[in-house]
């Protein structure tokens, strides 16, 4: 059964319940109700009957009996009462709607009190049947000597009770119709709420979510409009650990319990902040915050992260796959080049021609070697100086090594990246600026000094334009086209960490120069 059938269903049961015991209360009460209103007006019938002078002289007077019907014929379809009967003291009518009654003495018995001087209804059966009586005695210079009956038949009453009902019955109708209508646009509004699912669609999705959630390698939070946590996968709890957050997170104010987080702040300005570091602690983190957005609200904010240190660690891997790739690549297209070059000379019977050039070739790449080997100790680094010479000569660019080049080896790996992130970027950015010169030369000088690393590339390039200097070093900005500009925005990212600068001079009509210092012992 679907949750809409259901709530409607319920609704109707619980309201068809309420309403039958409301029912049942009110129509015991108008009953009552009913019955106390026709006897009040049968006796404030008697009573008026009761203080008439007519009523009271004809009663001391055989000769005016026969007024007395008619003032009680006249009263009673003036009132439209059954009847309205006047008694002398000993009980005798002296009017009746039965003129054949008049005279005889009342039926009922329950005339007695009222003859004793007491006003009051009761419920008898006299000759017209059931009915409601209301008596009231009649006064003579304070003795009684008679006394007023007016009744009310018991069939007019259930008539009136029977009316009053169906009143309180159709009313009851339109209530459980207006309750029935108002839980089906309850029901509407719930099953929109849900988008459309039923509640075992919910429970399935809510249990793969969860699943998915806890599976995923990365630290998933989520935090409300007020910033409270209400999803913290295991992930999550694993990193946070790590930087000393124990105990149960979720419930808790995100700002108070996890270190420069910005959930809320994503919250509130509606902004994704992709691949931010973070400090917990003593842990950093990589992250991304976004806006849970539905159905155009934003209702919380979604942090997905990654240990900083095992990011590093996949990136290290991936650098140097991707550093070894590019020398095979750069030193195979080379090959390839001398081979063509080898294999003309051979065709054309240049045998002399072949021996110098292979001895040249020899020379220069023994030559290069040991000229890396003595300047560089770091065997990553010098792989990577050889790739890039590779690349310069398949570009046709006189890559320069200056002889003041001295690398030692580098046991931090995270600086050893740096130093290939900033010292690779530079020279591919100086290879391409040469590209449509005359003279394509781009010079190459690191050297670690005392307490810091210095790096240069100077390249005879066409230059960086005025309007380009505040903003080269941000993301994705570039002036080679689409899917670029992400170069020297890493080059500026290693600059801060490691507290260096980074300066630059450069001539549209001669050449642009980087200058790029680290302190690695000012790590932050």
């Amino acid at each position: 059964m679907k949750l809409q059938t259901k709530l409607v269903l319920l609704v109707s049961v619980i309201l068809l319940s309420s309403l039958c015991i409301a029912f049942i209360f009110l129509s015991s009460n108008a009953n009552k109700t009913v019955q106390n209103e026709i006897g009040n007006r049968a006796k404030a019938i008697s009573s008026m009957v009761a203080i008439s002078p007519e009523i009271i002289n004809a009663i001391s007077n055989k000769e005016q009996h026969a007024c007395v019907q008619k003032f009680t014929e006249a009263l009673q379809k003036e009132t439209g009462v059954e009847f309205i009967v006047v008694i002398d003291k000993q009980g005798n009518r002296l009017s009746h709607p039965n003129v054949n009654l008049i005279g005889k003495h009342i039926v009922g018995g329950d005339e007695i009190a009222a003859l004793k001087g007491f006003s009051y209804t009761s419920l008898g059966e006299g000759t017209l049947g059931k009915s409601i009586r209301a008596f009231c005695p009649i006064y003579k210079e304070d003795s009684v000597i008679g006394a007023v009956v007016t009744g009310v038949s018991m069939d007019e009453v259930q008539q009136a009770i029977l009316k009053r009902n169906i009143q309180f019955f159709l009313i009851l109708i339109v209530v459980f119709a207006c309750g029935v209508g108002l839980a089906i646009v309850v029901a509407l509004h719930i099953k929109h709420t849900l988008l459309g699912m039923e509640p075992f669609a919910i429970a399935r999705l809510t249990v793969e979510r969860n699943t998915v959630i806890q599976s995923v390698r990365e630290g998933v939070i989520v935090v409300d409009m007020e910033g409270k946590l209400i999803v913290v996968n295991e992930e999550a709890k694993r990193i946070f650990r790590q930087a000393g957050i124990v105990g149960e997170l979720v419930g808790k104010n995100a700002a108070e319990v996890i270190p420069n987080t910005r959930m809320t702040d994503v919250v509130f300005s509606g902004t994704a902040e992709m691949d931010q570091e973070q400090k917990i602690n003593d842990v950093y983190i990589l992250t991304n915050r976004r806006p849970l957005i539905v159905e155009g609200k934003i209702i919380g904010s979604l942090a997905t992260f990654r240990d900083l240190a095992d990011v590093k660690k996949l990136a290290e891997e991936l650098t140097g796959v991707k550093r070894y790739v590019e020398a095979l690549r750069s030193q195979t297209h080379e090959f390839r080049n001398k081979l063509h070059i080898i294999n003309g000379l051979i065709l054309n019977e240049k045998y002399q021609e072949l021996s110098e050039y292979i001895q040249q070739l020899s020379t220069m790449e023994e030559n290069e070697i040991k000229w890396i080997q003595k300047h560089v100790d770091d065997s990553i680094m010098s792989s990577f100086l050889q790739s890039k010479l590779s690349r310069s000569r398949e570009m046709g660019v006189n890559l320069i090594l200056d002889s003041k080049i001295i690398i030692p080896k580098i046991k931090d790996n995270d600086l050893r990246n740096g130093l290939v992130t900033v010292i690779g970027n530079l020279i591919d950015n100086a290879i391409d600026a040469v590209q449509f010169t005359k003279t394509k030369n781009v010079n190459v000088l690191v050297r670690q000094e005392v307490d810091k690393w210095f790096i240069q590339i100077s390249d005879t390039g066409r230059g960086i334009s005025t309007p380009d200097f505040s903003t080269i070093f941000q993301k994705g900005y570039s002036t080679k086209g689409e899917n670029r500009g992400f170069g020297l925005f890493l080059v500026g990212k290693v600059v801060e960490k490691y507290s260096g600068t980074i300066n630059f001079d450069s001539d549209d009509m001669y050449k642009t120069i980087f200058v790029v210092t680290l302190f690695p012992r000012k790590e932050v």
